[in-house]
C-alpha cells in the first residue's frame, strides 16, 4: 500500500489529488487498485498522510470496522502534542476549578475558560493579537473547546480575567507552595516598559525612555516563578512602585521572614527604611556614585577579592552601619579599560585638529562619554582630563550591592543578587513576555488583563520547564513546545461515525512525556 499523486483537469484547470493505492496480482502480472483518493494535494497536509496509513490499520484489527475505505472523509491535521501538555499543567495548577467556582456566580452563555486558556496558550507556543489568536485556534490547533468561540468572546473573557486577578494570585501561591515546594525566602523585584500604540489609555503616559508606555512591576519567587504584579502609569518612577508592592505582599501571601532583591532602578534611603519597617530584608544594587560614602570609603576598602565564580571576586566593606559587596567581574574589567583606552587614543588625535571655541570643539567637549575625559583650559583649548581617567579606572568591572542580611555570606549575597540578573534573562526571553509588546488595546482594564495573561502564560512555561529539569531534560519551554507542535491529531468521519487519529510520536515528544508522567493519547479515538 503506498500514496501516490494523480493530476486531473477540470473545465481546463490543473487540480493534483492524493490517493491511497495498493498494488496486487493479476493473471501474473501487478495492478494497481486506488483504496482512497485522499483529497487535493493543496489542500492536505501531506506528511500526515502514511500516519493516517497506519492508524486505520490499527483500527482494523481493533474494532473490524473497515470491510471498504470508500466512505472515509479526512481533514486537515492540527498541532496538538503542546496544546495537549498545557491542558494537563492547566489542570495540575487548578486553573479549571478555580475558574468554575467563580463562574458558576454568573450566568454567561459562553465558555470563559475556553476564551482563556486559548488566549493563554496562544501566548505561550505562538504568541499573536486576539484576533489572529482566534484564527490559530479555529485553523491552527486541535482545540475543541474553541470550536464555538467568536472573537467578541475573546474580550469579554478578558474582562471577566481582571476582575479576579487579585484571587487568581491568591490561589496560585498556595497551590504552588504545596505543589512545589514555591520558595518565598527570596524575592525578586523587577519593573519593565511596554510600549503602547494606537489609541491610548489613562495607563499609557510618556515614560522615562520618551514614548508612549506603561509600567510593568513584576515579583518572582527564588526559582522565577511569578508571585505577582502590578500595572501602573509609564510616568510612574520605578522606585515609587516598591512599597505598594511589598505591602501587598505581605498583607495578601502572609509571607513571613524573606530578602527582597531588586536592582539599581529602585533604591534609595527611605524606601530601604520602608522594606526593613515592614520586616524584610534587602539585597539591592547601588550605583557607584549614589552615595558620596560609596565613591570615598566603600571603593576605596583595603583588602584582597575572593574569588566565587570565574567572573566574579567580591570583599565587604562595613559603613555608617550599611553592609556593603564590593563585586568585580574581572572580564569586564579588561574589557572596561580596553574602551576608555581606545576612546582617548582617538580623542588625542581628535583634539589636535580642533580649534579653541568652535563648534566642533564644543560638540566633543558635550559628548556623553567621551567628554569624560575632557578638560577645558581659560581659552577654550581642550586637553585630556588625566585625573579624571585615573578616577574613572578605580570603577572598572566593579558594581555595589547594599544589604541589610547580618547572617549572608558575602558569596551568599553576591550569587543571590546574580540570580536576579539571570531571571530577568530567562523572563525576556520567554515567548510569552517577550512578545508581550507592542499593546494595541486601549481601556485599561484590557491592558492589566493583556498583561495578566502574558504572566499567566509565563507561569506554565516556568512549571514546564522545572518538570522537565527535575528529571534531567533541560529544554526551554518554547523548544518543548515546538516538539510537542509536532504531535498532530487529524479528525475524519467514517461511515457517519467521527473518528479522532493521533499522529507519530517522534523521541524528543517520548522524552517529553515521559519526563512530565504523562500518557499519551489513544491512536484512534471515536467521537460521539
Amino acid at each position: 500500500m503506498f500514496v501516490r499523486n494523480k493530476v486531473v483537469k477540470i473545465k481546463g484547470k490543473q487540480y493534483e489529488y492524493l490517493q491511497l493505492v495498493q498494488n496486487y496480482r493479476k493473471n501474473g502480472k501487478t495492478r494497481q487498485r486506488v483504496l482512497l483518493t485522499l483529497g487535493r494535494t493543496d489542500q492536505l497536509d501531506h506528511s500526515f498522510v502514511d500516519q493516517i496509513v497506519t492508524a486505520l490499520s490499527d483500527l482494523t484489527q481493533n474494532v473490524q470496522v473497515l470491510t471498504s475505505l470508500d466512505d472515509l472523509d479526512f481533514t486537515k491535521a492540527k498541532s496538538y502534542g503542546d496544546i495537549l501538555v498545557l491542558q494537563r499543567l492547566w489542570k495540575e495548577l487548578g486553573f479549571n476549578r478555580f475558574f468554575s467556582e467563580f463562574l458558576s456566580k454568573h450566568n454567561i452563555e459562553f465558555d470563559v475558560q475556553a476564551a482563556l486558556k486559548g488566549m493563554i496558550f496562544n501566548r505561550a507556543i505562538d504568541a499573536h493579537s486576539k484576533l489572529s489568536t482566534y484564527e490559530w485556534l479555529k485553523k491552527n490547533v486541535y482545540f475543541p473547546e474553541g470550536e464555538k468561540l467568536q472573537v467578541h468572546h475573546l474580550y469579554r473573557a478578558m474582562d471577566f480575567l481582571i476582575k479576579y486577578k487579585d484571587k487568581l494570585e491568591n490561589r496560585l501561591h498556595n497551590k504552588l507552595v504545596n505543589l512545589l515546594n514555591y520558595d518565598t525566602s527570596v524575592i525578586f523585584y523587577d519593573c519593565s516598559l511596554v510600549d503602547m500604540y494606537g489609541k491610548s489609555a489613562d495607563l499609557c503616559q510618556i515614560s522615562r525612555k520618551k514614548r508612549t508606555q506603561y509600567l510593568v512591576s513584576l515579583v518572582l519567587s527564588r526559582d522565577g516563578l511569578p508571585l505577582g504584579h502590578e500595572v501602573h502609569p509609564g510616568n510612574t518612577a520605578d522606585i515609587a512602585t516598591v512599597q505598594q508592592t511589598i505591602e501587598k505582599l505581605k498583607k495578601r501571601f502572609s509571607i513571613g521572614r524573606c530578602i527582597f532583591v531588586c536592582d539599581r532602578g529602585m533604591v534609595s534611603q527611605e524606601k530601604l527604611d520602608q522594606i526593613n519597617a515592614l520586616g524584610y530584608e534587602y539585597i539591592v544594587g547601588v550605583r557607584l556614585n549614589q552615595w558620596k560614602e560609596i565613591k570615598d570609603m566603600v571603593l576605596t576598602t583595603r583588602g584582597r577579592y575572593r574569588q566565587i565564580r570565574p567572573n566574579l571576586q567580591v570583599k565587604e566593606a562595613c559603613v555608617n552601619g550599611r553592609r556593603y559587596i564590593i563585586c568585580q567581574n574581572p572580564s569586564r574589567t579588561r574589557k572596561d579599560r580596553y574602551i576608555r583606552e581606545e576612546v582617548v587614543e582617538s580623542l588625542e588625535e581628535e583634539i589636535k585638529q580642533l580649534g579653541p571655541k568652535t563648534k566642533e570643539a564644543a560638540r566633543l567637549y558635550g559628548h556623553k562619554y567621551k567628554g569624560r575625559f575632557l578638560k577645558k583650559l581659560k581659552d577654550g583649548t581642550l586637553k585630556i582630563d588625566y585625573a579624571q581617567i585615573r578616577e574613572d579606572e578605580k570603577y572598572d568591572g566593579k558594581y555595589i550591592l547594599c544589604t541589610s542580611d547580618k547572617n549572608l555570606s558575602p558569596e551568599e549575597i553576591a550569587i543571590t543578587y546574580k540570580r536576579l540578573s539571570e531571571i530577568e534573562r530567562s523572563f525576556r526571553s520567554l515567548k510569552s513576555l517577550h512578545d508581550m509588546e507592542p499593546t494595541y488595546h486601549s481601556v485599561d482594564r484590557r491592558i492589566k488583563a493583556h498583561v495578566n495573561i502574558c504572566v499567566l502564560a509565563h507561569l506554565l512555561e516556568r512549571i514546564l520547564e522545572k518538570k522537565l529539569e527535575k528529571e534531567g531534560v533541560i529544554l526551554t519551554a518554547s523548544k518543548a513546545l515546538r516538539y510537542l507542535k509536532e504531535l498532530q491529531m487529524a479528525r475524519m468521519t467514517l461511515k457517519n461515525r467521527n473518528v479522532l487519529v493521533r499522529g507519530e510520536i517522534t523521541p524528543e515528544i517520548s522524552r517529553i512525556f515521559k519526563a512530565l508522567h504523562y500518557s499519551f493519547p489513544s491512536r484512534v479515538q471515536f467521537l460521539s
